[in-house]
């Protein structure tokens, strides 16, 4: 279905009675996020169940929030008849916001117990010893993951690229004071609703992972999904529109690293693997668009 409806969006423009393209920008008052993680260990090792050791898993949420954001946008107008009370806007946008992550919600915190509490491997094996005469094994215990730090980061740059789609109706109040009075400049206010599909990356330069030891290291999350554009519209004159509207998003981002963890022998050595799950809520915004 969708590829006889991108089609059937781009042409549609071409019945319009008039096309005006434009660009503007506008500012949002910022959201809330909420950050879902978890860490967990394991160890391939043929001694557990399906050659998978599995250790404890510890989970969180975290409350954030973003800035102010920043956007711009450049597209096209469509108006469908000639009092200019229906159309369409076809128009492409990026976003700029600064990001913290936030706090640690303790009663959000849960520890699920190991399902493997030890394997057995080699305890005297190369590459950390010389080749020994006889092998030896022994049992290792899985090493428990702690409690999620109490803080993630502050520093955060969330960037999105968008493609949007809005359906408008506008009131002609300039047509209808027309009746009366001839000199009445251009002039609607009107309301619109669509969406869009939307790319978004939050990165961060440096933040401190608590649970591996490593201070200052990147931090990158992505995710794509739709949105929603609801809001109202003024036009002061034929070339300047003036947008009060809400921006829903229905898509989150994800990152998810590995790192080796516990002991530095390769046969006891484990992998950790944390995930974070981030949401951010509805932002309400303004901007100004100028029509050529």
């Amino acid at each position: 279905m969708l590829r006889y409806l991108l089609p059937f969006l781009l042409i549609l423009p071409l019945f319009a009675i008039e096309n005006n393209l434009f660009t503007g920008f506008g500012v949002g008052e910022g959201t809330h996020y909420q950050t879902d993680f978890w860490q967990q260990t394991t160890k391939d090792n043929s001694t557990c169940p399906d050659g998978l050791c599995i250790g404890n898993k510890t989970t969180g949420s975290y409350a954030g929030h973003q800035g102010n954001t920043f956007f711009a946008m450049i597209g096209d107008e469509a108006f469908f008849d000639k009092f200019k009370i229906t159309g369409l806007r076809f128009y492409g946008s990026m976003e700029y916001a600064n990001v913290s992550l936030g706090s640690l919600d303790s009663s959000s915190v849960t520890d699920t117990p190991a399902r493997d509490k030890s394997f057995t491997t080699c305890t005297n094996c190369p590459p950390v010893f010389a080749p020994p005469k006889t092998m030896t094994t022994g049992v290792v215990k899985m090493k428990n993951v702690s409690t999620p730090q109490t803080n993630l980061f502050d520093n955060g740059v969330w960037i999105s690229y968008a493609l949007n789609l809005d359906f408008f109706i506008n009131l002609p109040i300039d047509s209808l004071v027309q009746l009366f009075w001839k000199k009445m400049p251009f002039f609607k206010v009107g309301v619109y609703a669509g969406g869009g599909v939307e790319y978004a990356t939050l990165r961060s330069n440096s933040w401190n992972n608590e649970e591996v030891g490593v201070n200052g290291n990147p931090y990158f999350a992505s995710g794509s999904g739709f949105f929603a554009n609801l809001g109202g519209s003024v036009y002061l004159g034929r070339h300047n529109r003036i947008n009060i509207g809400v921006k829903i998003p229905y898509y989150g981002l994800n990152s998810q690293n590995w790192y080796d963890y516990g002991d530095t022998d390769p046969w006891k050595q484990q992998l950790l693997r944390q995930n974070f799950d981030i949401s951010k809520g509805k932002e309400w915004r303004v901007s100004y668009v100028y029509l050529f």
